[in-house]
């Protein structure tokens, strides 16, 4: 325990506040002064003992104590009127306070004639001297403790609980603030029940994210808790009579003011603008942000962002002669945190989506000499010396970035051993890409390129009309605004010690070079393992007939002779990972993990219809066919039940008619099958035979359309049946 530390009680006991005026180790005494005392009272003793046995109990509770900050400003800042009254006190007091003796005996023995020495000395009455000691040990015991207490002005103010209803109905409004009202009615004052009826309103009808109109608000308050229902009694059940809502008289309200003044005190400006727009929007546009992206990283290539915007330009269409747009296209950026350079781009109008995604990470990871050669740029190493794989990667946890996409991403093993994604609609969580947007649409596009405006002029066209880059000038324009980013722009924030000794210049660039320069980089890689390790990545079954994935068919040559395919027919079939292009459906890639050999399977014979198609639209496809499959089952099953019914009906039909020919009750097998088939073979023979003669003769009395092929196995086991020829010669 030490002076001016304060004795709490803990729990629902009575509450008790003691400040440790002085402490007697001698006696075991502590001298203390009620807090809770207002105005202060005169010290007393507690037992020291009975003190630290409630401290261990934890019945007390020892904390620091804090007095007001008035106390403790220099005499430079405390008014003279003040200093003069503080020193007129302590003069007072200086016989007792400066003599140890007399203060031991004052807190701790006999303080008779104590006092009266000091009335004496300083000629002040017996209440000046008292509440002055008093005064001095309950605020600490130094010389400012006697100051006017003029710090405590309006915090002992207390509200009256409910206005003052006098006889004749009106609200008393004697302790009501302010001027006078001049013009009608004045309202009341606030009282202790409008204040608690403000926080119950407050607490159901100021909500989050929800844009607040505070005189709305007051009109709904006052509907709320200052309105009567006046309903007519009586009324005949046939009769529906609403109810009456009167707003009382403006004498028994509060103002507009006073509502709102009382409402800001329960929320500051920050929980206004919190609940206006959302915690996740108040952290991305209205919090302070005082870390940096890069910390805890070690240099370039640690970490890269990568985000997509779309652009505020309108691009013209190139195939016409007339001047049209073909909309405005998506950007995607990847930047290396620690330096600020941007490393990678590419702009598509498809998306955003994985796609684009994997052309920007490809591009990032790739020489930029070539790819600026491509759109006409001619640039040195130097200038964009980016085509290295990232350690980290940090994206937006989008619908293009699902976990099937990073999972392929990190299982390609091209050097990424980590994949942040930030939450959802929180773009400042990877601001180093975020601001970088910004720069580059100010420098790039202009007014009259097309560029849209967030207040357009109505006189003006609208900004489609007015397209006038291509697709292929815009990436001129993006690939030189870039370079000039990287090489000219000054980047302060991120500098360690090393680069301020050895005078590293204050550019994306010569941060990028001087980090290099300081790492251990690993070689590039080839193009194919980069794009195979940016493609998505799915699981594939290795059947007889081929690899099966989503519904088709691929094989290739090298990879038949794997044998894979007999050991699915063989054996069983087996599940592998493959990756695809989510566009078109013409091939897949699988690698072996053992010889990490890489084959290109291309869609079947068995699947030729769906070659150079989209996936969406095979997918799409194959949907039909399963429902129409279902369908065709549907009437199959009808059509088997049919037939077989047909079958049973038939054969009921045949025993019946079978009921009256002789049987043999003999179990072996019926002798003269073979010669009785052999006859039934040569009567077919001869009747195929006949046929041909009549085709082929053509007589002239003997007509083609006479000939019946079916031959009328009715007569055969007729011995008096007339042969054809006679028949058709009218013989009989």
């Amino acid at each position: 325990m030490l002076v001016n530390q304060v004795l709490v009680s803990t729990g629902k006991r009575e509450a008790v506040k003691l400040l440790i005026v002085d402490i007697n180790d001698i006696d075991g005494l502590i001298a203390v002064s009620d807090l809770l005392a207002i105005p202060p009272k005169r010290p007393f003793t507690i037992s020291l003992t009975e003190a630290e046995k409630k401290l261990k109990n934890k019945k007390y509770a020892l904390r620091d104590h804090d007095f007001p900050d008035t106390l403790y400003l220099p005499n430079s800042k405390i008014p003279s009127s003040q200093l003069s009254k503080r020193d007129d006190a302590n003069k007072s007091l200086a016989s007792l306070l400066q003599d140890p003796d007399k203060k031991h005996q004052y807190l701790y023995g006999d303080a008779t004639g104590l006092v009266a020495e000091l009335i004496s000395l300083s000629g002040r009455s017996k209440k000046y001297i008292t509440g002055l000691l008093n005064r001095h040990f309950f605020f600490g015991g130094f010389e400012n403790s006697v100051l006017p207490t003029y710090f405590n002005c309006g915090k002992n103010f207390k509200l009256e609980q409910e206005p003052l209803e006098l006889a004749d109905g009106s609200i008393c409004l004697k302790k009501k603030p302010g001027r006078k009202t001049t013009y009608g009615n004045p309202y009341r004052h606030v009282t202790q029940m409008d204040i608690n009826n403000i926080q119950k309103f407050a607490k159901h009808h100021v909500r989050n994210n929800q844009q607040v109109v505070l005189s709305d608000l007051y009109q709904e308050f006052i509907g709320q808790y200052y309105a009567m229902t006046v309903k007519k009694k009586n009324i005949p059940d046939e009769e529906i009579a609403e109810p009456l809502r009167l707003v009382m008289d403006r004498r028994h309200l509060i103002s507009t003011r006073a509502f709102k003044r009382q409402l800001n005190k329960l929320f500051s400006k920050l929980d206004w603008i919190k609940k206006r727009v959302g915690e996740k929007n108040y952290l991305r546009d209205h919090a302070g942000k005082p870390g940096s992206a890069h910390k805890g990283l070690r240099g370039a290539t640690s970490r890269y962002e990568i985000d997509s915007t779309i652009l505020d330009v309108y691009i013209r269409y190139p195939y016409s002669n007339e001047l049209l747009s073909i909309g405005r296209p998506i950007l995607y950026l990847v930047i290396d945190v620690v330096t600020g350079m941007i490393v990678g781009m590419h702009v598509a109008f498809h998306g955003p989506d994985w796609t684009g995604a994997s052309q920007a990470l490809l591009n990032a990871f790739s020489n930029k000499v070539d790819f600026c050669a491509k759109w006409g740029v001619e640039i040195e190493e130097k200038q964009w010396p980016c085509h290295h794989v990232c350690k980290e990667l940090t994206a937006d946890r989008g619908t293009e970035n699902t976990d099937k996409n990073i999972e392929a991403l990190l299982r390609g093993l091209i050097g990424i051993s980590t994949v942040n994604l930030n939450p959802y609609y929180m773009g400042s969580a990877k601001g180093t890409v975020e601001k970088t947007f910004d720069i580059i649409q100010k420098k790039s596009l202009t007014f009259e390129a097309g560029k849209v405006t967030k207040v357009p002029r109505r006189e003006d066209q609208h900004s489609s009309r007015r397209a006038l880059y291509t697709y292929e000038e815009l990436m001129q324009v993006l690939i030189k605004t870039i370079l000039l980013a990287n090489n000219h722009s000054e980047r302060i924030n991120g500098r360690t010690f090393e680069m301020e000794r050895d005078g590293c210049a204050f550019t994306s660039l010569a941060a990028w070079n001087y980090s290099l320069s300081r790492s251990m980089i690993t070689k590039d890689l080839p193009q194919d393992r980069l794009i195979f390790a940016l493609l998505p990545e799915a699981q594939a079954t290795v059947r007889a007939q081929g690899v099966y994935f989503q519904g088709l068919f691929y094989s290739s040559r090298e990879f038949e002779k794997l044998d894979k395919l007999a050991e699915a027919k063989n054996f069983e079939r087996k599940k592998i990972q493959i990756r695809y292009s989510d566009i078109s459906t013409n091939c897949i890639w699988w690698r072996d993990d053992e010889t990490k050999n890489l084959y290109k399977l291309d869609l079947t014979d068995r699947c030729e219809a769906y070659k150079n198609q989209l996936w969406v639209s095979v997918l799409h496809r194959i949907e039909i066919i399963k429902h129409e499959l279902a369908l065709l089952d549907e009437a199959n099953f009808a059509a088997k039940v049919a037939h077989r019914m047909d079958l049973r009906n038939k054969e009921l039909y045949l025993k019946r008619k079978n009921r009256e020919l002789k049987r043999s009750r003999a179990k072996t097998p019926a002798l003269g099958t073979k010669e009785r088939g052999k006859n039934f073979g040569d009567q077919q023979k001869y009747l195929f035979h006949q046929q041909v003669n009549a085709t082929l003769s053509l007589p002239e009395n003997l007509s083609t359309s006479s000939i019946d092929p079916t031959p009328d196995y009715t007569t055969w086991s007729n011995p008096n049946a007339v042969p054809y020829e006679e028949i058709n010669n009218g013989k009989s």
